[in-house]
């Protein structure tokens, strides 16, 4: 399950084009003036689950990345026994403060381009209001820095995948703004209070070491809430474990 929200799985089948094994979902858009998209999401998602689960007709493992990591906590709550274990990478447990550390570490990086004035002023509106419409403000301001994607990824073989990335993203389907706008928001509405899970398998999580959205020790107490038998690993990689490593480096740890 990708991440986002909003993103399409176009990156992973790209990279990946012979892994027939692998059930690449492709998430549904949000539909306009959807209530709830974000609930929406999640039921989408348990129907797809049990439908690729009864395709099977064993349990499956899970894989998630970033955002996705919500998606497969509603699943191990919803139906644990069509799990055979999950694989977390770079899960995200708060999208807004993960956005707000890529934000800050892109002021550091681009400090003296010409629109870095106004990230560093959206960033200290956000500080001293801190809510969505400001949120929006600092990823508006963001979006006006060059290469910003090219955070996501490690400095040890990460080049590439970036490249990869900023040519893939204006593909169509490879990512949906109004969805990713309003999942988020609808997201950001939920109590997401940390509660340990029923789902009692394997569990392993997966942190990049130059994830720049990411604190690893803070993030991992938070999973370690929720899958508390957890075996977590840290990899030389970005944001996108997936897009540097092989798929057998990923799912060696599960």
């Amino acid at each position: 399950m990708h991440g986002g929200p909003g993103l399409g799985p176009v990156f992973e089948r790209a990279r990946y084009p012979d892994a027939t094994q692998v059930h690449w979902w492709h998430q549904p858009l949000a539909k306009p003036c959807a209530a709830r998209p974000y609930l929406d999401l999640l039921e989408a998602t348990l129907t797809e689950f049990r439908r690729a689960a009864a395709d099977a007709g064993q349990p499956l493992t899970v894989m998630a990345s970033s955002f996705g990591a919500h998606l497969a906590v509603h699943l191990a709550r919803h139906a644990p026994d069509l799990i055979k274990n999950i694989l977390l990478l770079a899960p995200t447990f708060n999208p807004e403060q993960a956005a707000l550390r890529l934000a800050r570490r892109a002021f550091r990086v681009h400090t003296d381009h010409q629109h870095a004035g106004k990230l560093a002023t959206a960033l200290a509106m956000y500080e001293d209001d801190p809510g969505r419409p400001r949120f929006w403000d600092v990823f508006g301001a963001l979006s006006l820095l060059p290469d910003v994607t090219e955070l996501y990824f490690g400095p040890h073989g990460g080049a590439e995948a970036a490249r990869s990335f900023a040519q893939l993203i204006q593909q169509p389907g490879a990512f949906d703004g109004p969805t990713s706008v309003a999942t988020s928001d609808d997201f950001s509405a939920q109590d997401h209070t940390p509660v340990r899970s029923g789902f009692g398998g394997p569990v392993s999580v997966l942190f990049g070491a130059y994830d720049p959205m990411i604190d690893a020790d803070q993030d991992r107490a938070v999973w370690e809430t929720i899958f508390p038998q957890a075996a977590f690993f840290k990899v030389e990689t970005g944001h996108f474990p997936l897009l540097e490593l092989s798929l057998e480096e990923c799912l060696a740890p599960a």
